[in-house]
């Protein structure tokens, strides 16, 4: 099978990515045949840096239960040449506005090649809205225009809507200008030679 997978990756020669969760890293065999088969990247929702926000983002803590394996995972996936892009969410419950530099730093620390960072958003008719509202939290009670993702429309728990705002505007700055952007680059591909060199 595995033979396979490779002869019809070269023939064809097409690319692809997906979404997955962290656990996909702990299937070596299913990560080669991922890198065999062309994926080139995998969409990962990490959430936080900071396993205190990922407490009851999910029935089971399950999230939070994963977060100190997230190095080790990452590393393990980008080195068969598999990009992760590593999803995050900025003003949970717990965050507060270290939180922003917390996140630089897991990014750099961690090596991912892509990041995704988004505002928490309550879209009406979601339990986090209704919540939201419960606690007198939302900005206002309809305001579709403003689930962008990047709109902040509703009160955070420890800083201030302007504090939030702020910090995603220091991050996106600090993880998308063009020097954060070309070291991750160069990190990525010193991966790739590693693992050139060791199949040769």
């Amino acid at each position: 099978m595995e033979q396979g997978i490779r002869q019809i990756h070269h023939a064809i020669g097409f690319r692809w990515f997906t979404e997955t969760d962290i656990s996909v890293a702990d299937d070596p065999e299913l990560l080669d045949l991922l890198a065999d088969s062309g994926c080139k990247q995998v969409l990962i929702g990490l959430e936080s840096p900071e396993p205190r926000a990922l407490d009851g983002m999910d029935p089971v803590n399950w999230k939070q239960r994963q977060q100190g394996r997230y190095l080790d995972a990452i590393e393990s996936i980008q080195s068969r040449g598999i990009a992760v892009n590593g999803c995050f969410i900025l003003g949970l419950g717990s965050h507060t506005p270290e939180t922003f530099f917390r996140l630089r730093e897991f990014v750099e620390r961690s090596g991912l090649l892509e990041v995704q960072v988004t505002v928490q958003t309550p879209f009406p008719g979601t339990p986090l809205y209704a919540r939201l509202k419960r606690e007198g939290r939302l900005v206002r009670d309809r305001f579709w225009d403003q689930c962008t993702m990047f709109d902040v429309n509703y009160h955070p728990r420890n800083m201030s809507i302007e504090e939030l705002e702020e910090g995603l505007r220091w991050l996106f700055r600090e993880l998308y200008g063009q020097g954060p952007v070309n070291q991750r680059k160069r990190h990525y591909m010193e991966i790739h030679k590693r693992r050139r060199a060791n199949a040769a």
